[in-house]
């Protein structure tokens, strides 16, 4: 599928409510179609480099101008099988085009898209082939990856899949894409649920691509989770990555909207749970605005808008595991750093039955994460 809008229709694209652009992104992503439009509607700062990103390949990527033809269905077409460049002459030069529009981890982006091109979905895959030269289409697909990350697509949409802890997850736009910090939330549910016998019971809020609940099924058979998702797209991304992953056997998933006085519908409502784990909307909606354009624009906000103090969604998740927990049940949150310090307030004001056990940093050293345990009846 190859996009050809007017400025017009960029600007009307932009104004579409983010699922209907989202929706228009995934039909286009799979094919690598041609992004020059579709990039400058994105994001204007990139119409410079459209005339770079076309259907053709990009001329930055040659080094000489030897042609030779070859003979197709279609007929005598060109081909300039010398000039076409090595694979790490493409890391360098992708690198450098990234930096000079001042996308972030230009390095980091480039090792990918070549590694894609290449069929690797490893940030170094490219090293396999270190010495080898791409084909025409080879640089006609990295050329469209490039158009996509100049727009600030985010590279693990581009890419499709993305790894986290030891599993590689299906992501697409617009469901949140997990983040490394995110590991450790997991780390934590396993350090303090240890391993035994008899099956462990957890709930988690807010699957998005499933990365916390296929993790830890992953890597804890004693456990069985229950993932209550309000997003249908996000739902069907954790089904489809569980099946995958063959782990659907062991994951409950439910579509509902966590608020308050919520409940699960039977016969979830009936179990007591062992713990709760979830990596909710907690962005303060003052800093929504400080968000880089790969999330604002590409990604669901309701997985980050946490209200005025970031604890609109956190509230009903602490009510809700108060009726289902097992008396001192525990929840596991990744949290705003300034929540260690309001929460304990809003839990006496709203008569949550919880106390905070342990406020844990992340690898930045900010408090990232708290532990709560739900006080004995």
């Amino acid at each position: 599928m190859v996009v050809n809008m007017s400025r017009a229709s960029a600007i009307i694209f932009t104004t579409m409510p983010l699922f209907t652009r989202a929706s228009k992104l995934n039909k286009i992503l799979p094919s690598y179609a041609s992004m020059r439009s579709f990039s400058l509607l994105l994001h204007p700062t990139v119409s410079k480099y459209t005339t770079r990103y076309g259907a053709h390949c990009a001329p930055q990527y040659r080094t000489t101008t030897t042609t030779t033809t070859t003979t197709t269905t279609s007929g005598t077409q060109p081909t300039d099988t010398d000039s076409l460049p090595l694979v790490e002459e493409c890391v360098d030069r992708v690198a450098q085009e990234l930096s000079s529009a001042s996308v972030p981890e230009s390095d980091v982006s480039a090792r990918y898209l070549v590694s894609q091109v290449v069929g690797s979905h490893q940030q170094f895959g490219y090293k396999r082939f270190v010495g080898q030269q791409l084909t025409n289409q080879q640089v006609k697909e990295l050329d469209r990856l490039v158009a996509c990350r100049l727009a600030r697509v985010p590279l693990q949409y581009i890419a499709g899949n993305w790894d986290f802890r030891q599993l590689t997850l299906q992501v697409r736009p617009p469901v949140f894409i997990p983040r490394p910090e995110t590991e450790q939330l997991v780390d934590l549910v396993m350090e303090h649920l240890p391993k035994r016998e008899t099956e462990l019971r957890l709930i988690e809020v807010g699957p998005g691509t499933g990365c916390i609940c296929l993790s830890l099924l992953h890597e804890r058979p004693d456990m069985r989770i229950t993932a209550l998702e309000r997003s249908r797209v996000a739902a069907s991304l954790t089904k489809e990555n569980a099946t995958i992953l063959n782990l659907e056997n062991r994951l409950d998933l439910i579509e509902m909207k966590v608020e308050k006085n919520s409940n699960l519908a039977p016969p979830y409502n009936e179990v007591r749970y062992d713990a709760l784990v979830s990596n909710p909307p907690y962005i303060l909606r003052k800093d929504l605005m400080a968000l880089a354009p790969e999330i604002s624009l590409y990604e669901d906000l309701r997985a980050l808008d946490g209200g005025a103090k970031g604890l609109d969604v956190i509230l009903p998740i602490l009510d809700l595991a108060a009726r289902q927990l097992k008396p001192a049940g525990l929840v596991f949150l990744e949290v705003d750093p300034c929540h260690p310090h309001i929460l304990p307030a809003h839990l006496a004001e709203s008569k949550l039955p919880f106390t905070i056990l342990k406020v844990v940093k992340d690898y930045c050293d900010r408090d990232r994460f708290i532990i709560l345990q739900l006080n004995d009846h």
